[in-house]
């Protein structure tokens, strides 16, 4: 059922509730607003991402089929052959070949996939659950990667994935990583992403279990939550200044990673961003960050000192419950030494 099918059943019921109790026609339409617009990620198309035009649907050309845009350019709806190293073409029937639509490969059987330098948009869900694929090499023009785009399969009560992606190549920078993106890839070696991404969204990596680093590149603005959740062989994170917030949860149970890197310039730690992260023994908290909320460094268990800023003036409850052992360090007169004292938190000063 959709959430706008759900909407409109909740509308109804809401209607019905109002008529009983005697509410007047004028009291029911200043109360209701039922939205039966409520986003849905498997209707909106590549043409919507990108802002095209169709001109022709279900085009075959060999073993593809593709959509045509007014001004000229496609993209591929399906895959219907039988290799197992695919390489999306650039042009097809000489229309330049920008976007691989929703579930175009859904499924599929493919072990490698190559995109070309014109392929802009991976529409929502259009990878998702191919378990046999194991490399993924992307184009220098790529822009958005949708919604769980590349998702695998997952056993929560096993913690492990189906999938078998262990390798990704980047030639471009998305400027945009959409929800579950590539959930539970938990084959990957290691999560490296190039200067220029912008937006990682909630749970975009989340749960990639074996992935043994985190590295992100420069130009990134914002880590949505548990985007990197339960990524638990990553001995190492590295943060650039450029993210001014990074969101709850969204390093939660990183439990290898001993050494995390905030470059300055990021502003915010949402609730638990780094919640659990058992191996981290120090970490020094940027001055450009001013708001810390509860739950940061929460049973961070190994964590022995936090280094602080005089410009941290927002801080929550219980960032270090849990961790008796930690030292808060930051200058003598400052909100951060005030909270350690009030906590009974061990405090030295710059």
């Amino acid at each position: 059922m959709t959430k706008k099918v759900i909407a409109v059943i909740i509308g109804l019921t809401l209607v019905l509730s109002l008529v009983l109790s005697g509410c007047s026609a004028d009291g029911i339409m200043k109360i209701l607003a039922i939205d039966t617009d409520a986003y849905d990620p498997a209707t909106e198309t590549v043409a919507d991402m990108a802002g095209k035009t169709v001109s022709k649907s279900d085009i075959k050309s060999g073993d593809f089929t593709y959509t045509l845009y007014s001004d000229g350019t496609a993209a591929i709806t399906k895959y219907s052959g039988e290799d197992n190293i695919l390489s999306i073409p650039a042009e097809i029937d000489g229309n330049t070949v920008i976007g691989l639509e929703n579930k175009a490969l859904y499924e599929s059987k493919i072990t490698e996939l190559i995109l070309p330098d014109t392929l802009e948009i991976i529409g929502n869900f259009a990878v998702l659950h191919c378990e046999k694929l194991e490399k993924v090499t992307f184009g220098k023009n790529i822009k958005v990667i949708g919604i769980s785009a590349f998702e695998s399969e997952g056993d929560n009560t096993k913690s492990l994935g189906k999938g078998s992606l262990k390798t990704i190549v980047w030639n471009g920078a998305p400027e945009r990583i959409g929800e579950k993106a590539f959930l539970f890839n938990d084959k990957l070696s290691e999560i490296v992403l190039p200067a220029g991404v912008k937006t990682i969204e909630e749970w975009a990596f989340a749960k990639c279990y074996g992935a043994d680093k985190i590295i992100l590149g420069d130009g990134l603005e914002f880590i949505g939550d548990h985007a990197f959740l339960k990524c638990r062989a990553a001995k190492e994170i590295s943060i650039p200044g450029s993210c001014k917030t990074i969101d709850v949860s969204a390093f939660y149970q990183c439990s290898s990673a001993e050494k995390i890197t905030l470059g300055n310039g990021i502003e915010t730690l949402k609730k638990g961003a780094f919640e659990e992260c058992g191996s981290l023994t120090e970490i020094t908290v940027p001055d450009s960050v001013t708001v810390m909320e509860a739950y940061i460094f929460y049973n961070c268990s190994s964590l022995k000192t936090c280094k602080l800023g005089a410009s941290v003036t927002d801080l929550g409850k219980d960032i270090f419950t849990g961790d008796k052992s930690v030292t808060v360090i930051a200058p003598a007169g400052s909100a951060a030494e005030k909270y350690a004292k009030e906590n009974k938190i061990s405090f030295s000063e710059t």
